[in-house]
């Protein structure tokens, strides 16, 4: 049940070290291997970067973070809600955000990765009209599922 308390809060200019502060916290508790440095660089000189901060009643609860890829391909790099904000409808309300915006844009291609043991990631971005396009490994050989959606 989506919180009529939910703000979504956009982000498309650098951020600020507050908000960078919010959505680095969210993300530590999102990610158990969390590390600032590679989180910062990854968000340096990205063409249309977008940064989504869900709160609900003023409380930091989500994220998502997306980027330009390549031609009219936007990736959807990374996101989360925190344990106690799950199943409220906060991640499809971020990514319902996130699409629209990215439409907006002209990109015709929402991309993004995920891996097994992040299934409930997976089976929404199945529920929101992902396809599984391929698949490929990470730096630890880890398996990660590649989703395509076409807008």
């Amino acid at each position: 049940m989506l919180s009529r308390n939910l703000n979504i809060q956009k982000i498309t200019v650098a951020p600020s070290s507050d908000e960078l502060k919010k959505i680095y916290t969210l993300y530590e508790k999102v990610f158990d291997n969390a590390n600032k440095d590679s989180f910062l660089k990854k968000l340096e000189n990205k063409k249309d970067l977008l940064l989504l901060l869900a709160s609900i009643d003023g409380k930091p609860v989500g994220f998502k973070i997306g980027y330009a890829l390549k031609g009219t391909v936007y990736y959807s790099w990374s996101g989360g809600v925190i344990q106690d904000y799950r199943q409220r409808g906060v991640a499809k309300a971020l990514a319902y955000v996130q699409e629209n915006w990215v439409r907006s844009k002209g990109y015709t291609r929402l991309r993004t990765k995920s891996m097994n043991r992040f299934r409930p990631m997976m089976i929404l971005n199945l529920k929101n009209g992902f396809d599984i396009v391929d698949t490929d490994e990470d730096r630890n050989g880890n398996l990660e599922v590649i989703f395509e959606k076409k807008l």
